[in-house]
């Protein structure tokens, strides 16, 4: 992979303190600054005669000269409309102040209200006791034993920090702390600046990777406890009391719903984000704010068994679920052992918010989007970005080996699906990541076939058969390795879930490109070009010719490449707009409006997108029961289905030749789009993109 070298872009001596932005001008940084300080009407911008929403008034400016010249005079008139109000608003745009941890993430101000807690939720059930403890210990799963899963046995203060952590010095602490997690993300704006500009990807043989520093204090040893950890220091992005709906202590799951959502969960939707370890996964010792989360999504794959299996029970019983989830964490964060429950309180959020923004959309994003934005400062705040400490003592005989194992292995993969999901809100909404790849001190997830031993022993075959295949590699080298320019790439072999965050970053690096590109009016496809090489590489990592490409895990790991495939020719028109997004129902309406109104593919640009439009093509047509798809899947789909609806108005031949429909032919192009979807349609995403279709034929 040859990558082109130029020279590096001017100084940019000017910082934004909370997402680490930086600007060769000081008013630049001023305008940037405001994002962080508007309110959620504020940083909403709607255009008069679209659906486009900006988060500058000078994108939206321009939006509005480039889609709607014929509109000039109503523009005038609204801009003297709005000349009163808009000078009030700027004396409140100063920038974002910084707490004393300084928070390194940009809080997106969505659009939408918070969600509420469903009414009338009744007492069916018998109540948790105080401690919210489950009555019923044991369930019709005999697989299930005591159990050492990250999920159900929260690591104790000795496995987060190395230090004591005393009050008085916890300010300094995480002042230090800040500092470091500034240098991490610095390097990461080095390294995707050096993307943009061709130069070299690999860091000097000499160039030492930073570690996190060692806090002691003269009157206190090194010791493992934090139990004088402040947890309600101002030092988290902490949600506000009118995000949180009221606690319903009088309700809680039946042991039979506990025990079918778990079924369901680890049937349908583990495969997508596999960090709960089904075998030794038990829910009755399980945080309740864990199981709940958990229940949240697998009810939205089937329905509750305490309604006779009726249709639409089990959505209504998700979310009943989800606002007793939610209300359950804001009262467990407040307990003294809080910051012992880090990584089950990073679980239940990653979960609730991907019910929130891809299941039950509509004005329940904007708490799904606060919910991400706490859930990376508590990830920040565990230190869960550094691997996890093996108990030296807990490893006496093979199955405690084994559950330290799977508790390390859920650990990390925690951390990767927390990842992916913040590279996914970039990518479908342009909000800006929060999380750099070089904060990610892990190695890659174990091979799959490890993961899901079902026993000690099977588990300790795995690894003997694995252990001539090379030591595991860092995420950041990995990364590395596939950017270099070296013609063969050897890694030992590694669960594809690695690989698609490796994906999920070259995405992440197309826009950047994409976007740098559109602003400064300078496109090298060298550029592309290196990240397209790179894909190539990472394709036999990310979809194995050993896997079938049948199974729900395989699915989901080509159709993440066969996207970033897509996203290398086809610049989102909506990112490249400067369109900022605050729900997937913003997305589909925004992606169904600019995909009928976006200049047609070049025969060169047709030639290469095809097979990769065709892929999705044929696996709408091919899958019949989509109960277990990942939404991102769907999405993905969709706006594949819309390159081709583009083409095949256009002329393009062959556009949609894999499945059946003839060139030219547009009703049979849109019959078959409501064939496919309409199968999806029992899920919310799927209603929605029926509706976007109805749009598309008006």
């Amino acid at each position: 992979m040859s990558i082109s070298r130029g020279a590096m872009p001017s100084y940019q001596p000017f910082q934004c303190l909370v997402c680490q932005s930086r600007f060769t001008r000081h008013e630049n940084l001023k305008r940037h600054s405001a994002l962080h300080s508007r309110s959620q009407a504020e940083a909403s911008l709607p255009c008069d005669f679209c659906h486009a929403t900006f988060s500058r008034p000078d994108l939206r400016n321009r939006h509005m000269k480039r889609k709607h010249p014929e509109k000039e005079q109503h523009r005038v008139s609204k801009r003297v409309q709005r000349a009163a109000p808009t000078h009030v608003r700027g004396h409140s745009s100063s920038p974002t102040a910084v707490s004393p941890a300084g928070s390194q993430e940009a809080t997106p101000s969505p659009n939408g209200a918070h969600s509420s807690p469903e009414n009338g939720i009744g007492s069916d059930a018998a109540a948790w006791n105080s401690a919210m403890q489950y009555q019923q210990r044991h369930f019709d799963r005999p697989h299930l034993g005591e159990t050492s899963d990250l999920a159900t046995t929260t690591p104790s203060a000795s496995r987060v920090t190395k230090t004591r952590l005393p009050t008085d010095s916890l300010h300094q602490n995480t002042l230090n702390e800040t500092s470091l997690i500034d240098q991490i993300v610095q390097d990461a704006t080095d390294l995707e600046r050096n993307l943009l500009m061709g130069t070299s990807f690999l860091k000097p043989a000499n160039h030492p990777e930073p570690q996190l520093p060692l806090i002691t204090t003269p009157d206190d040893t090194l010791d493992a406890n934090l139990s004088e950890f402040n947890f309600n220091q101002p030092i988290l992005d902490r949600l506000s009391p009118n995000d949180i709906p009221q606690l319903q202590v009088d309700w809680a799951p039946t042991a039979l719903q506990i025990s079918r959502g778990c079924d369901l969960f680890f049937a349908r939707v583990s495969h997508f984000l596999p960090f709960l370890h089904s075998p030794t996964f038990d829910p009755t010792q399980a945080p309740p704010h864990l199981v709940l989360s958990l229940l949240s999504l697998a009810y939205q794959h089937g329905e509750d068994p305490e309604c006779g299996e009726q249709e639409g029970s089990g959505e209504r019983f998700s979310i009943r679920c989800f606002h007793q989830a939610r209300a359950l964490l804001a009262s467990d964060e407040g307990r003294p052992d809080a910051a012992t429950m880090i990584p089950t309180l990073v679980q239940s959020y990653l979960l609730l918010q991907i019910c929130a923004m891809m299941y039950l959309c509509g004005e329940n994003s904007a708490s799904g989007l606060k919910m991400h934005s706490h859930m990376i400062s508590l990830a920040r705040t565990g230190r869960m970005t550094q691997p996890l400490p093996v108990e030296s003592g807990a490893t006496a005989d093979l199955e405690s080996l084994w559950r330290e194992f799977v508790k390390a292995e859920s650990y990390k993969r925690t951390l990767f699906a927390v990842h992916q999901i913040d590279a996914l809100w970039y990518q479908f909404l342009s909000i800006p990541r929060s999380i750099s790849h070089l904060e990610i001190k892990h190695n890659l997830p174990c091979p799959q076939d490890q993961w899901e031993c079902s026993s000690s022993a099977e588990w300790a075959h795995r690894q003997l058969i694995a252990r001539n295949s090379g030591s595991s590699v860092k995420y950041t080298d990995a990364v590395r390795c596939f950017l270099s320019s070296d013609a063969d790439i050897t890694i030992s072999p590694f669960d594809p879930y690695g690989a698609i965050n490796i994906a999920q970053f070259l995405i992440s690096s197309a826009r950047e490109i994409s976007g740098w590109s559109t602003m400064t009016g300078i496109l090298s496809m060298e550029r592309f070009g290196a990240l397209r090489s790179s894909l190539v590489a990472l394709s036999p990592y990310i979809c194995p010719e050993t896997q079938s490409s049948r199974t729900n895990h395989a699915a989901s790991c080509a159709a993440t490449w066969q996207t970033a495939m897509l996203e290398l020719q086809m610049w989102s028109p909506s990112h490249t707009g400067g369109i900022v997004e605050g729900s997937i129902d913003a997305v589909l309406s925004q992606s169904t409006y600019l995909g009928t109104s976006e200049y047609l593919c070049e025969p060169s640009t047709t030639k290469a997108i095809l097979p990769h439009v065709n892929w999705f093509l044929r696996y709408l047509e091919e899958t019949l029961i989509p109960d277990s798809e990942a939404p991102w899947v769907t999405l993905y789909a969709y706006k594949a289905f819309l390159i081709a609806w583009q083409l095949i108005g256009g002329g393009a031949p062959g556009a949609m030749e894999a499945v059946g429909v003839r060139d030219g032919d547009l009703e049979g192009a849109m019959l078959w789009a409501r064939k496919v979807f309409h199968r999806r349609q029992k899920k919310q995403l799927g209603k929605l993109i029926l509706s976007c279709l109805d749009e598309l034929c008006k």
